[in-house]
């Protein structure tokens, strides 16, 4: 495990782009996996600069979009995909076909999942993921109480992930959703763990320092292959030397 603590939010996502587009450069034909939310967002706009100067090139690599709301499609506004869509692959001249989405609008949500799994496995996995850490210790839509070896499936998201989603979505805020599981997570190559902002302090500190339990999901990713934690100095400051 390697943990970066940087002073702010800018140079978190700085760190981050060198990590992502330096595996990039080395593996342009790799599978990421990439999250939503606030805080990849710096991130995102430095790939989007280092496409635009042809730093990095996306065309051959496979982007995986892990987490969905249920019922909702690519079109509606809510939709976590078409949040990604926005604020990356489309300014990178990412097609369709080479992204693996989460089906939320599926008729047989649970066949969604599985069909994703499957997606997975015959891509011979994800190499790296990037991932934010929720104020409950959550990944993904990984709430308290999801085990290390769950795998893709329905979620009923917790009243603070809602709470938290009323900034995005109002009054609109789904209340289930469809999320890779701990068990794909963990199995990937590489994991990059962004974490910002004092209100994440206690979730990082209980992550990197707590028991390693299914009431703190995020805690797991210590029993991961390899994981790169990049925190702004807010975020650490609870964690012991």
């Amino acid at each position: 495990m390697n943990v970066i603590i940087t002073e702010n939010y800018e140079e978190m996502s700085t760190r981050a782009a060198e990590i992502v587009c330096g595996f990039l450069k080395d593996n342009p034909s790799s599978n990421l996996g990439l999250t939503t939310g606030n805080t990849p967002q710096g991130l995102y706009e430095r790939m989007v600069r280092s496409h635009w100067s042809r730093e990095i090139n996306l065309s051959k690599a496979t982007i995986f979009s892990p987490e969905e709301y249920l019922g909702v499609g690519p079109e509606d506004y809510r939709s976590l995909y078409k949040w990604l869509d926005r604020s990356i692959l489309s300014h990178c001249d990412v097609k369709m076909e080479q992204v693996v989405r989460l089906r939320g609008e599926d008729p047989e949500p649970q066949l969604a999942c599985e069909r994703f799994d499957q997606e997975i496995a015959a891509m011979g996995g994800i190499d790296l993921i990037v991932e934010g850490l929720g104020e409950n210790g959550h990944i993904g839509f990984n709430e308290p109480g999801s085990s290390k070896e769950s795998q893709t499936r329905i979620v009923a998201l917790s009243e603070e992930t809602i709470d938290y989603n009323y900034k995005y979505w109002n009054d609109n805020v789904p209340s289930y959703g469809l999320t890779i599981g701990m068990g794909n997570i963990l199995s990937a190559k590489q994991i990059l763990l962004l974490v910002s902002g004092k209100h994440k302090a206690k979730a990082l500190s209980q992550t990197l320092q707590g028991e390693i339990t299914a009431e703190v999901p995020a805690s797991f990713l210590r029993l991961a292959k390899q994981l790169t934690v990049i925190a702004d100095r807010e975020a650490a400051e609870l964690l012991e030397d």
